[in-house]
């Protein structure tokens, strides 16, 4: 069997424990662990930033922190590591709270070998893994891989807090995909599904990568997010105009791919509620469909008047 490499932070003011917990890593039989050591809080903190860990083995007790202080500073520094606390503490409370906290699992300093110490790593790695999945599928589209309305409602109050404290404006854009129903209706469900994970696609590659992208349900669609440069927004949809009406040009395509939007813009001086500036883009949304609608209706009719 291969065996796994996993680096490992340790947290750990006693140079003694963390001498052993080194000598334990070293015996394990079925992974190999690069381990790096800090005996402070501070200096864990400052490395979390720069380097990247498996999993971290965290004493509460530290000369700069103490308790569950020490696993709330750890779990706000390190959100993506998997965090194993290590205490002399016999007070199962303890462990219990900080399992609640978001440790992935509690070891008592003088009660474990190197063969609890390595299965632990390996289960806590794991299980961290799992509920990362479990906590993205809970708030992403499993068709398009964008955001869902769950995550959305989740997400979107980061960004307003964005904006209020500079001087950027924020925007709110809504898309509705035109005709798509006539793309399930003619060509079938899979080919709805197509059109709309390619759609996601052009939007990924269009907006910025902080912006938040949204599928709410159907074929509707968000992009939320900071102008970061003047008129950033109305060229980012002026090139997804351009993108989709290239690839609708194309020789061999079987719908066409086309979009409605409506934007709302905010800044620090408002409109403060996420239905304001719903109420705003939607509406903007509804001119831009009619508005297309009637430039599709003319055309039609102006190639008739051709034709005839």
């Amino acid at each position: 069997m291969t065996r796994k490499s996993y680096n490992v932070l340790l947290i750990e003011d006693v140079a003694l424990l963390a001498k052993i917990t080194e000598q334990m890593l070293r015996k394990a039989p079925s992974n190999r662990y690069t381990l790096t050591h800090k005996t402070s809080l501070a200096e864990a903190t400052s490395v979390l930033k720069t380097d990247e860990f498996d999993i971290v083995l965290l004493d509460l007790n530290l000369p700069d922190s103490n308790e569950l202080a020490t696993l709330s500073a750890a779990l706000e520094a390190a959100p993506d590591v998997p965090i194993i606390v290590m205490t002399a503490s016999q007070s199962h409370e303890t462990g219990f709270r900080a399992i609640k906290m978001g440790a992935q699992d509690f070891l008592l300093k003088g009660d474990f070998n190197y063969l609890v110490l390595d299965r632990a790593i390996v289960y806590s790695i794991e299980r961290h893994r799992l509920q990362r999945t479990i906590r993205q599928l809970a708030v992403v589209d499993e068709l398009t891989g964008l955001y869902n309305r769950r995550g959305f409602n989740t997400l979107h109050p980061d960004i307003m807090q964005q904006v209020k404290q500079s001087e950027a404006r924020g925007y709110l854009c809504f898309f509705d995909l035109d005709r798509f129903k006539q793309i399930n209706d003619e060509l079938g469900h899979q080919k709805g599904d197509e059109a709309l994970v390619e759609f996601s696609g052009n939007l990924r590659s269009i907006f910025r990568k902080d912006a938040l992208l949204v599928r709410l349900g159907g074929d509707e669609f968000v992009s939320m997010g900071v102008e970061r440069e003047p008129n950033q927004v109305n060229e980012a949809l002026q090139a997804l105009e351009i993108v989709l009406s290239v690839r609708n040009g194309m020789p061999g395509t079987q719908f066409n791919l086309e979009a409605s939007s409506g934007v709302a813009f905010f800044n620090r001086d408002g409109p403060d509620s996420l239905e304001e500036l719903k109420a705003v883009a939607d509406a903007a949304l509804y001119r831009s469909k009619e508005s297309r609608r009637h430039a599709r209706v003319a055309a039609g009719i102006q190639l008739q008047e051709q034709r005839a």
